[in-house]
């Protein structure tokens, strides 16, 4: 019998692991998620792996992931998103990728996985990705080693595809050199090897000729070679690239340089001159372009003169070379090839020099084919030899035979003749000559000489003035440099007036100066000397002007009249000779003969000055003595300046003046003209003479005097006016009674009569008034006179009634204002009256300069009535109107518990309970800082007061009371700074008892 098989136990079924999803994405970076494994325990853990395949979007052959049907298990809607997915980066090409989430589900075959994360975390942060890059991966659960005989789980979880975010491709390696020609090169480039995720559109090649900026040489394909074309031999470019995706343009790659073949060298430029000879020509030239290869030698070739073929002259390094034996006057043409290491250039343009030159020789049979006193003629023939270039003209050069002369040119022309003129008569004289052509002058001839015959002397020298005056001068000259080979007899001096151009002669004799007088001040002259020997008179010298010195001017001529007025006299003049110096200036004198002066219309005055003093005085006082001021008048200056008229004004009325004029010019002052006399119209009266005489509280009595001056007409009223003075001028020193401005036009006319005094009555106690008066006559009203008076001060208006506030049973605050009117002296203080009785009966209880007062110890509910006076220092006002007030009945308040303190930093703060009384007003904080050493520190509603104790400690009491109650709290200790608070305290006092 067989035994009973054992039952074997089914394996366990284990769940798939779960498949990751995107929790978030970017360029770089996956954050992967998964749910927790549904069997997940203890000691299991999960492997996150990675694929080694990397995919683009455009590579994916499997789908994404919907939801799944709860009942089949099937996903729903794969191919829409598969689809969208694929079109949003052909929609938005420039746009960042937001659906991070999205995955793609891929099946790959052959992929080598690696674990990028191995825990029990339900998420992971993959990074230094590529951006735009599909990744795969896959979730393994690893399980621990007690379930090692259990069947395993699934391996993994299903494969899946996320990608970065893609942007824009990062930039190309630089190109690489294919090909090298002598005008071009072939460049290659490789594309980024990033390209962001995006397939790359376009490529961009720029290239850099030498001292030039980029320019493009490629664009609009997807070529990776470029060949550029038309450059130059040997020459370095740079070049970089640049590449484009639907996201944008990628970073520009690194610069390279590359060198075009070599060639022979270009074809210099023509040759330049640097000097010729008769038989030689110097000549230099620039390097060309070498083309790469470094220029090693030159050649030069030349012609033959005559247009023949060239031949070589020069083969060498250097660029400047000498071309000898060649032939005088002959062109020549040149040309110069350079060579390199590669071979020989072309040939520059020709250029063409010629050799120079010779000049001629002397010319030969120099003679003197005649002669005057004064000139000479010179001939001569052609020379030999005249350097193979015609003869262009002859140069005749002479000097006299004389110590330190020199040759002077004289003749320069193509004659072989030459007439020498303006010789001096009686000298010898040496001449040469010489020839020339286009290559310059020859030698000089033998020296000729001859003598001219005796003639005029030369004109005298050096015509000089000394001692200048104002009608005289001196004139002085020196001998002539040649007497014309015969001896001076004497000289001849001629004086021209420039203003008349009249000619004089003034001096005829041997000497070589003369004194020359009567002459005009300030006047030009012009003179000129000649020499006489026996062949007749010199040539005259040249002419010298000289001007003789300047004087005063002329005394000018008596002013006239013009017009008279009662305050002016106009005059006019005419100008008198300024005697060589511009008048520049008048100046118009005046004297004052005085108002009384009635009978001296027809009277002669004469200047007089003595010192610095001016005056004038009557002909017939001549013989008086300077002291008698009585018959002088001193003399002012009314005008300077250039004008030929003037009005003088603020002249006096009626009254005589005497008047006298100057002319100035640089010189000096004139002598005055003769005196004339004028006397002023009569006008208005002069101002009178005001007087305060007595002031009292309403009344300013004036008195005046008749005006000293009535100008002509007597006076026959007087007008007195008043106005207040204003508070600018109260009190003002700078005004005194006889300058007030006259500021206002509230002039108010208080008398107009004969008399000479007034009192004015009803005016305002200590007020300052302004006084004007004026006196008439015929002609009008006198300048005014003012003055100003004060009235004497009374005792002030009553303030106005008073007024209550700060109300409490035993308390009150009393305020007033001032009175609106002082009656002219300030409010010194005030006195506060209440009555204390049911009597009514006033008692004084304050008396100071404060508007305000707080009366205390009052009975509560009980009324009073009150009242204010203002004093000065007239005295005290009337009582102000009554103010009545009644206070509160007294309510009984229960004693406070001793405050509570708490100290924060500096600060003590210090609180108390709120007693619930509408009744009550405020609370007093009191501290005791030594045994009966009390200190109010605070009063008011807030039962809470802060205190500054600035970190020092010292033991002081606290107690508090409700105002209005007569118990205080049991004192409160507490250590705390005293040093730098009582400031505070005594501040904060001082505050709260303001209040």
């Amino acid at each position: 019998m067989g035994e009973a098989e054992e039952t074997q136990p089914e394996p366990r079924r284990w769940a798939p692991p779960p498949i990751p999803i995107c929790a978030g994405a970017d360029r770089s970076s996956l954050l992967l998620e998964w749910r927790k494994y549904v069997d997940f325990a203890d000691g299991f853990e999960y492997c996150l792996e990675l694929g080694l395949k990397r995919a683009l979007r455009s590579d994916l052959h499997g789908r994404r992931p919907g939801k799944k049907n709860a009942g089949t298990g099937r996903d729903l809607g794969a191919p829409e998103l598969i689809e969208f997915a694929v079109a949003w980066s052909e929609h938005f090409p420039q746009g960042i990728f937001t659906s991070s989430a999205a995955g793609y589900a891929v099946n790959f075959d052959c992929l080598e996985w690696k674990t990028i994360y191995r825990g029990s975390e339900n998420s992971s942060k993959v990074e230094d990705l590529i951006p735009g890059m599909g990744y795969v991966f896959r979730l393994c659960v690893m399980l621990p080693d007690s379930c090692s005989n259990e069947a395993p789980p699934p391996l993994s979880s299903d494969q899946i595809m996320f990608f970065t975010i893609p942007c824009a491709p990062c930039p190309p390696e630089c190109p690489l050199l294919v090909d090298r020609g002598r005008t071009s090169l072939k460049l290659k480039w490789s594309p980024p090897s990033i390209t962001g995720g995006m397939a790359i559109r376009e490529y961009i090649a720029e290239m850099k000729r030498p001292g030039g900026d980029f320019e493009n040489v490629y664009s609009g394909g997807t070529n990776l070679t470029v060949k550029v074309t038309r450059l130059v031999p040997g020459t370095s470019y740079i070049f970089r690239v640049q590449a484009l995706s639907c996201l944008g343009w990628s970073g520009l790659s690194k610069e390279v340089t590359y060198v075009t073949a070599s060639s022979v060298p270009a074809a210099p430029t023509p040759p330049s001159l640097l000097s010729s000879s008769r038989n030689s020509i110097s000549l230099c030239w620039e390097e060309p372009d070498n083309h790469g290869s470094p220029v090693s030698s030159y050649t030069l070739e030349a012609d033959d003169g005559l247009d023949g073929p060239f031949s070589v002259v020069y083969s060498g390094e250097e660029r400047r070379c000498e071309v000898g034996n060649l032939r005088s006057g002959t062109s020549y043409k040149f040309r110069v090839l350079a060579h390199n290491g590669i071979g020989k250039g072309a040939f520059s343009a020709s250029a063409r020099f010629s050799t120079s030159h010779s000049p001629p020789s002397a010319p030969r049979s120099l003679s003197i084919l005649g002669k005057t006193s004064t000139s000479g003629v010179v001939g001569w023939s052609p020379p030999d030899y005249n350097g193979g270039s015609s003869i262009t003209g002859y140069e005749l050069e002479f000097k006299l035979k004389a110590p330190g002369s020199c040759w002077t040119q004289a003749y320069s022309g193509q004659s072989s003749t030459c007439n020498l003129i303006g010789l001096r008569p009686g000298c010898q004289y040496h001449v040469h000559v010489r020839a020339k052509n286009n290559e310059g002058c020859g030698d000089f001839s033998q020296e000729a000489s001859f003598m001219t015959s005796p003639g005029l002397s030369e004109a005298p020298l050096s015509l000089v003035f000394s001692e200048i005056r104002s009608t005289s001068l001196k004139v002085s000259w020196d001998r002539p440099n040649h007497d014309g080979g015969s001896a001076i007899l004497g000289y001849r001096l001629e004086m021209l007036i420039a203003e008349t151009s009249d000619s004089l002669c003034v001096y005829r004799g041997d000497e070589l100066s003369v004194g020359v007088d009567k002459l005009i001040p300030g006047q030009k002259y012009i003179f000129k000397v000649q020499a006489l020997n026996k062949a007749g008179s010199s040539a005259w010298s040249g002419p010298s002007e000289v001007w003789t010195k300047a004087a005063v001017p002329d005394a000018p001529e008596t002013p006239t009249i013009v017009n008279v007025s009662s305050t002016t006299v106009s005059l006019r003049w005419i100008s008198p000779k300024p005697n060589g110096s511009c008048i520049l200036s008048y100046r118009l004198q005046m004297a004052n003969l005085g108002y009384d002066a009635t009978n001296r219309q027809n009277e002669m005055f004469r200047f007089y000055s003595s010192g610095t003093d001016r005056y004038i005085a009557g002909e017939e006082n001549e013989t008086q003595t300077e002291d008698n001021d009585k018959e002088r008048h001193a003399v002012q200056s009314v005008y300077d300046g250039p004008a030929l008229a003037y009005t003088v004004k603020n002249l006096e009325p009626w009254t005589s003046y005497a008047f006298c004029l100057q002319a100035l010019n640089s010189v000096g002052e004139s002598f005055c003209s003769k005196i004339i006399l004028s006397k002023t119209s009569p006008s208005c009266p002069s101002p009178p003479s005001l007087v305060i005489t007595e002031t009292s509280t309403d009344t300013v009595s004036l008195q005046w005097e008749l005006p000293q001056r009535d100008n002509g007409a007597s006076v026959i009223s007087f007008g007195l006016h008043m106005k207040k003075k204003p508070e600018a001028f109260k009190n003002n020193p700078r005004h005194n009674k006889t300058h007030i401005e006259d500021t206002t036009d509230e002039w108010t006319e208080v008398y107009k009569g004969a008399l000479l005094n007034y009192a004015l009555p009803s005016l305002l106690p200590g007020h300052s008034y302004m006084f004007r008066l004026v006196a008439y006559n015929v002609y009008g009203p006198s300048r005014p006179s003012f003055v100003t008076a004060s009235t004497l001060a009374a005792c002030p208006l009553p303030p106005s009634p008073p007024t209550f506030s700060g109300i409490s049973p035993t308390s009150v605050r009393v305020r007033w204002s001032a009175p609106t009117c002082d009656n002219g002296a300030p409010i010194l203080r005030y006195r506060l009256l209440m009555d204390h009785s049911k009597s009514g009966h006033m008692h004084k209880v304050y008396e100071g300069d404060s508007t305000s007062y707080k009366v205390v110890k009052l009975v509560p509910g009980r009324s009073y009535q009150v009242a204010v006076q203002a004093i000065n220092s007239a005295g005290a006002s009337h009582l102000s109107d009554l103010s009545s007030v009644t206070l509160p009945a007294q309510i009984v308040l229960p004693a406070l518990d001793a405050p509570q303190l708490a100290r924060s930093n500096d600060f003590l703060s210090v609180s108390w309970t709120h007693l619930d009384q509408r009744e009550v007003v405020s609370y007093t904080l009191q501290m005791e800082s030594a045994p009966g050493k009390l200190l109010q520190v605070y009063e008011g509603s807030t039962p809470r007061f802060m205190l500054d104790i600035n970190n020092s400690n010292k033991s002081c009491k606290f107690r508090v009371r409700a105002n209005g109650g007569d118990p205080w709290s049991v004192k409160q200790r507490r250590m705390i700074a005293l040093i730098g608070t009582l400031l505070t305290l005594t501040l904060a006092l001082f505050a709260n008892t303001r209040d």
